[in-house]
């Protein structure tokens, strides 16, 4: 997850809620939920890129 714009806030699992800025890089695990949102007045702009977890 890449933020292109604006300031993500999101908890992974049942962490508490951190927020990333414009430019920040997220690499999130197979199967972790999220809670994601914007808490904030600036428009949030997102790239998510998901693919299947590796074969073992």
């Amino acid at each position: 997850m890449t933020v292109l714009k604006g300031t993500l806030s999101i908890g992974l699992d049942e962490q508490e809620i951190h927020e990333y800025k414009q430019g920040s890089i997220l690499k999130i695990p197979y199967k972790t939920k999220m809670n994601v949102g914007n808490k904030h007045d600036e428009m949030l702009e997102l790239i998510v890129v998901k693919a299947p977890a590796p074969v073992k």
